[in-house]
């Protein structure tokens, strides 16, 4: 039986094409209907042509399902035109055969058109995987669609981290500071990681005995998702307990270049 859906991404489609050539796109798109937990100490992240990654399976991300091999091989025209298409001819000890092509080509309008292909074997099984592989793609396609709106924001908090654990590695508390709270400025319109910026805040506070800002934090993290809701968001504010939640911010002017370049 087979699974054939298709939508569009609002990002060119060379950055879909990078994108999903790496494992944390996998992990997200997929959360939380199936979460995938890497075997072996090695971090995956990315599917290269020619490799085999066995990866347990969570349901829901916490009930365990087995063990799927995801086997991938990629499939690009010589003379770099497009589509453009990745294979994962993946298995498993309940699943024969999980068949699953993703095609990215460029449409007209500067976004993407995106395809999942699944040819799914599962014995007397099939019908109710099929039915599954259904709600999983659509489940996945919608998180695409999501995550396009936030990847640029979300490309550069990472580089902010970045930074943050290097200077927090070296012990440097001001440079480590210094970027949790360029991380929060870039976050702030986006619930999700902006309050995964408070959490790390909170983290570093903790490490750092620092009980005032834990304080701060704690509060923040109960404020934010009312600023969500109400849209009062203090643009620039950096997110820290020595100035007011509530107060507007000067955003240093390269921090304001890179969040208004667009990746298109």
């Amino acid at each position: 039986m087979k699974v054939d859906l298709s939508t569009t991404i609002d990002l060119p489609a060379e950055a879909v094409w990078a994108e999903v050539q790496t494992a944390p796109l996998l992990m997200h798109i997929a959360w939380p209907l199936m979460r995938f937990v890497t075997v072996g100490k090695e971090p995956l992240n990315a599917f290269k042509d020619g490799g085999r990654y066995p990866m347990k399976l969570r349901l829901f991300s916490f009930l365990p399902f087995g063990t799927q091999w995801i086997v991938t091989s990629l499939h690009e025209p010589e003379n770099g035109t497009w589509p453009k298409r990745l294979r994962d001819d993946g298995h498993s000890a309940m699943i024969r055969k999980w068949d699953h092509w993703i095609t990215v080509a460029p449409n007209p309008d500067g976004g993407t058109d995106y395809r999942d292909e699944v040819e799914i074997s599962a014995g007397v099984l099939t019908p109710f995987v099929w039915i599954f592989a259904q709600l999983f793609y659509r489940h996945r396609q919608r998180r695409w669609r999501g995550l396009a709106a936030t990847l640029h924001t979300r490309r550069l908090i990472k580089h902010e981290m970045s930074d943050f654990e290097k200077a927090r590695l070296e012990g440097d508390r001001d440079s480590a500071w210094r970027a949790l709270e360029r991380a929060h400025i870039i976050s702030q319109p986006f619930l999700g990681p902006h309050l995964g910026n408070h959490r790390a805040m909170l983290r570093y506070a903790i490490e750092q005995r620092d009980w005032r800002e834990v304080m701060g934090q704690l509060v923040r993290l109960a404020l934010a998702p009312l600023g969500a809701l109400t849209g009062r968001i203090p643009i620039g504010n950096t997110g820290r307990s020595n100035v007011s939640a509530f107060q507007q911010m000067h955003i240093p002017d390269d921090l304001r270049r890179a969040i208004e370049r667009k990746l298109r």
